[in-house]
């Protein structure tokens, strides 16, 4: 059939009816920044020239007092690796001074010093060993550097200050540097996913900018902060912060905090755990350096929604219809009430109509990524912006965003650094869930086009009501939803150098983040036609802004005493005040889908108009200390103290003290093993820490009103009760664990980590009886306990000057189990009912609960015996009119009274059918590299989780009104033709729908998250370009391949629900395999 060449003009018009903005904006706002981006270099040339045209002012004579001339002479000479790749930004220093030079971007430098017999000069480059040569009066000194592979000394982030790996005392993962800056992935959770143990990531459903969600060692809480702290550039992120918004080409490293004992620095923020990211900021004594990338992307659905043809259509619906009378005892058919319906001559149709084909297209998704980094001998500086443009497989999907992040930092004297950063995203999401939901219910014997090619919606009489059936594409393309975000983080510091050893840092952090949201469903669509076709549209705006303002003082003491004694200590406090606002407008019977220029014209606001808005604040003051005590370069100790005071509590409750104690036992120094041949670190730690949860609503402690009309007058109603003895959480965690490596220069590291915490007091806004007139109150409600073991392991097979073969695994295992529940607040003793979910005492969270089943009734004669066992009710049936008929699932009494009750809110007959938290979870990886060619693959498991799987258990009835399709798995039903299925068989109720163990599945799986190979182009063939200082092409597959049993779109599938979590399948929208193709550049 013809397409109406009008269906793009009509969307077009849908969407300008809700819009006042344009993403054309953005286009043209990025065309004003890039320029600005590539002519930053410029602000540098001259200083940079002036400071690197054969003397760098740093090797000035360090007493300026001094006027006597002294005879002077020029060192110069070029660095390199083994490979003879010239190594830009190492630092050349006269040992025993700060005199000083760095190589600039071909490896050379030239360095003016006083002329004397001899000097040690040092040369020392991130990632290489560190070169101390002998100057003895030689013109030109070439150095080669070699590859530091050693990896307890990298640098660590650890809040309020670094550390390296091998002074850790804390439980503290680092994501591999080599993987951040190989990584083609398009966002930091599917880079990080499966790689570090303990850390639980869950990517978003496959629709266009979708988050993730992240998880460190367990659920600590109900409904407070379930996600981990996310701290940007020393910076805490507020908690709507998403880490998919970060670029990861941005990214300098990635640190997870596990343990209380390094959380707790954070306190009250940190009971979820804490992931520290530093992206990467200015060089210094370096030219500007620019860095391109571009990637493009494919996508392709990773299973397949299959559902019923038409003639399968109406077979099963008619079948369901024989059923139905059947079970309400009518032996002629004719006399059933819906007969009539489904008998109409005019009720089926006769097309047979792909309806996922026309709702789903090619998607794609492009990159762009553009950087400058450099400096001068006092100062450096970084840009970077990045460009996404995704296209859904989904039509009406898309999504469009912007990063930036601009970074200035300067010497003002000797004593006194300051760096300012802003960075942000701009962003502009469509959605539309109901295209691909209703498509997969949409009836295949309704055809999608009359013969003019305009949209064909059908309707027909039941019960003398008009009902219309959905037709896809008008779902798709006139039920929209345009979400706009800006996010900006403007952050200053200043660093006073009061002594040598003392330091005061100041740091403003400002952040904001505004969300718009457009909302439109045309009369033409389900919802914007009331469902019953007696409502003229509807429209929804909503607007929230979130200010943050925070400020910090820190104060930072190194000192070394002797050689056997390393003091190092921390004072800071800070001071954070958030305020947020939310608004809604809610609008229905519009007088035209296609002409209404803003959500509040040309509607009827006193019939079913709503408006809605709040405003909250909060005000959170924080006091620190950490002492670091290092004695003989083995043994350490660390402790912190941290004390919050949150407005967000009744003063009774307002403070809140976290401390936290470390130690380790550095073995491998010991004289016994310092000469080990096959043993070349072994560190033992233990630590134990207290944390807390404030992430509850601002005014949980106090009675909240809010506005209503009473007989046409405004008045006020109490909303919510106060609670006055609304408390903290409380998390107190204890860790022990082994870091080891073995062999030479390390080629096997790992760790071997023990943790229990324990939760109490878990926060829940618990809804009030009606009763009361209230709609909610938050409590201190639950305890939990989460106690487990995480072990990861990597070696380096092979390693020369042409090979490279390494290997990492990374396996967790927690088990989580509720130790105690507020007697006041639950359902019956030891438990509480939540949805399809139990929160039992003894047990995990997760608890799948329902009905169990024992397969069909595949007889008459089985279901008369199992009638008779209580003569007063029937079995299963909790309706008298309606019976049970072969077919049917067959209900387990579990409490042996002779019937299953299935009365709403009886949970007699109700057992847990599973649990979503799985036994164990983990990661791998391998990369294996040849000149420039270089293969990696990365991939997750799990196993042990269970998953009820809803959109199977909707498939065996159809709607009494008969308008939805259902998946092809219905034809696996029973029926007297098949009488040994254990699929039931199909209704025109929702007998057989009830929430059962028949849809529960093992979601235990293997998966190959990403494979990626590159190649970088030789050095010498680089260099004739003249233009380019690396070059390097890509292609990579995501979300390759899953090996499971998992019957459902995807085992990873998740509820945003903290209490359900990852225990229902309710996703809509499918999941997508991306095939990416790119290349990298790097300009001199």
């Amino acid at each position: 059939m013809k397409k109406n060449p009008q269906t793009k003009v009509r969307q077009k018009r849908v969407l300008a009816s809700v819009k006042t903005k344009s993403p054309r904006r953005r286009r043209e706002w990025g065309l004003i920044v890039l320029p600005f981006l590539c002519c930053l270099p410029l602000l540098s040339n001259a200083h940079f020239a002036k400071h690197h045209t054969g003397i760098n002012e740093l090797s000035r004579s360090e007493n300026p007092g001094n006027d006597t001339p002294q005879a002077t002479t020029v060192i110069r000479g070029v660095v390199k690796d083994k490979e003879g790749t010239p190594l830009p930004g190492v630092t050349i220093l006269i040992k025993g001074s700060t005199v000083g030079v760095s190589t600039d971007v071909k490896g050379e430098y030239a360095m003016n010093v006083e002329k004397r017999d001899s000097l040690i000069l040092s040369f020392s480059f991130v990632g290489m060993k560190t070169k101390e040569v002998k100057w003895t009066g030689q013109q030109t000194l070439n150095i080669v550097l070699e590859e530091d592979v050693s990896e307890v000394e990298e640098v660590v982030v650890i809040g309020y200050g670094t550390t390296t790996k091998k002074d850790l005392t804390g439980s503290v993962a680092s994501f591999d540097s080599r993987i951040i800056e190989e990584s083609t992935a398009t966002s930091v959770a599917h880079m990080m996913q499966g790689q570090i143990p303990g850390l639980s990531i869950l990517a978003g459903d496959g629709s266009p900018g979708s988050p993730a969600r992240l998880e460190i060692r367990g659920v600590p809480s109900l409904s407070g902060a379930t996600s981990p702290l996310i701290v940007v550039d020393n910076v805490p992120m507020t908690s709507d912060f998403d880490i998919n918004e970060l670029n990861p080409d941005d990214i300098q490293s990635i640190d997870i905090l596990k343990g209380a004992s390094s959380a707790a620095i954070y306190g009250s923020r940190a009971a979820a755990g804490v992931i520290m990211i530093m992206t990467k900021g200015g060089k210094r004594n370096q030219k500007p350096v620019i860095n391109y990338s571009y990637d493009y992307s494919i996508t392709s659905l990773v299973s397949d929604v299959n559902t019923l043809t038409t003639d399968e259509f109406k077979m099963l619906v008619m079948e369901a219809v024989r059923n139905g009378a059947k079970a309400e005892g009518y032996d002629d058919i004719t006399q059933y009430s819906k007969y009539s319906t489904f008998a109409a001559s005019d009720f089926f149709g006769e097309a047979n109509t792909p309806w996922m084909k026309y709702i789903m297209r090619d998607g794609s998704k492009q990159q762009h990524k553009v950087s400058i980094r450099g400096g001068g001998s006092s100062f450096g500086y970084n840009a970077s912006l990045g460009y996404t443009d995704e296209l859904g497989q989904v039509k009406g999907t898309n999504y469009e965003r912007y990063t930036y992040d601009i970074g200035f930092n300067a010497d003002i004297n000797k004593w006194i650094k300051a760096s300012v950063k802003v960075s942000g995203t701009l962003s502009d999401r469509l959605s539309n869930s109901a295209g691909i939901s209703s498509a997969a219910k949409a009836r295949p014997d309704i055809k999608a086009y009359n013969d003019d090619g305009s949209l064909y919606l059908h309707s027909y009489l039941y019960s003398g009501r008009t009902y219309y059936v959905v037709n896809p594409i008008i779902e798709m393309e006139e039920n929209t939803t345009e979400s706009e975000d800006h996010n900006v983080r403007l952050t200053g510091n200043l660093e006073f150098r009061i002594l040598p050893e003392l330091t005061l840092v100041t740091q403003y952090t400002y952040q904001t983040r505004k969300g718009e949201r457009y909302a439109y469903q045309s009369s033409r669509t389900q919802a914007g036609s009331g469902y019953w076709g007696d409502q003229k549209g509807s429209g929804r705006k909503t607007h929230s802004k979130t200010d943050s303002k925070e400020f910090e003082a820190r104060l930072s003491y190194v000192k070394s005493f002797g050689e056997q004694h390393k003091l190092t200590a921390v004072l800071a406090g800070n001071y954070n005040d958030e305020e947020s606002e939310y608004y809604s407008l809610s609008m229905t019977d519009f007088p035209d889908d296609y002409v209404q220029n803003a959500i509040w014209q040309g509607a009827n606001p006193y019939k079913y108009g709503a408006v809605s808005g709040s405003a909250s604040g909060s005000v959170l003051l924080s006091f620190v200390g950490r002492i670091e005590y290092k004695f003989m370069d083995r043994y350490l100790l660390t402790g912190t103290i941290r004390s919050d005071g949150s407005s967000k509590f009744s003063p009774k409750y307002r403070w809140g003290t976290f401390p936290s104690f470390a130690a380790a036992w550095i073995v491998s120094e010991e004289n016994f093993l310092k000469n080990s041949h096959w043993l070349s670190f072994l560190k033992i730690r233990a630590g134990w820490g207290k944390t807390g949860n404030g992430w509850v609503g601002e005014y949980g402690w106090r009675t909240l009103y809010s506005s209503t009309d009473y007989q046409n007058m405004p008045a006020t109603i109490p909303s919510q009760i106060g609670n006055n003895e609304l408390k903290w959480e409380s998390t107190q965690q204890y860790d022990l664990g082994l870091d080891f490596s073995f062999l030479k220069n390390q080629r096997i590291r790992g760790s071997l980590g023990f943790y229990k915490k324990t939760t109490k007091g878990l926060l829940y806004p618990f809804t009030m009886a009606l009763s009361t007139g209230m709609e909610s109150t938050s409590v201190n409600f639950a305890n939990i306990e989460n106690k487990g073991v995480e072990f990861d392991i990597s070696t380096t097979i092979i390693q020369n000057k042409n090979w490279n073969w390494s290997l990492g695994f990374n396996i967790g295992k927690n088990k989580n189990k509720i130790t105690g529940l507020d007697a006041e607040y639950i359902s019956s003793p030891g438990q509480t009912y939540l949805s399809n979910t139990v929160i039992r005492e003894g047990e995990s969270l997760g608890l799948i609960y329902g009905f169990e089943t024992d397969g069909v009734f595949r007889s008459q004669a089985e279901i008369d015996y199992y009638e008779s066992l209580n003569p007063d009710y029937q079995y299963q049936e909790q309706y008298s009119y309606r019976k049970t008929i072969p077919g049917d699932l067959k209900f387990v009494d579990q409490d042996g009274d002779g019937r299953v009750n299935k009365v709403y809110g009886n949970h007699e007959d109700k057992i847990v059918l599973g649990c979503s938290r799985p036994d164990f979870e983990g990661g791998f990886n391998t990369r294996l590299s040849w000149k420039g060619l270089t293969l990696s693959v990365q991939g997750t498991f799990s196993y042990g989780a269970q998953k009820a799987w809803t959109a199977e258990a909707n498939q065996f009835c159809f709607a009494s009104t008969g308008t939805a399709n259902v998946l092809d798995v219905a034809l696996k039903r029973w029926t007297p033709e098949n009488p040994t299925s254990n699929y039931p068989c199909v209704r025109l109720d929702f007998y057989n729908n009830d929430f059962t163990d028949f849809s529960v599945y093992n979601a235990s799986y293997l998966k190959i998250q990403n494979v990626n190979l590159e190649y970088r182009f030789p050095k010498h063939i680089v260099e004739k370009t003249k233009i380019f200082e690396n070059i390097s092409i890509f292609a990579s597959a995501n979300n390759v391949c899953t090996f499971t049993s998992y019957p459902g779109p995807s085992p990873e599938s998740w509820s945003s629900d903290a209490i359900r979590g990852a225990s229902i399948d309710t996703e809509a929208y499918p999941k997508t395999r991306t095939f990416n193709f790119g290349v990298k550049v790097t300009i001199k």
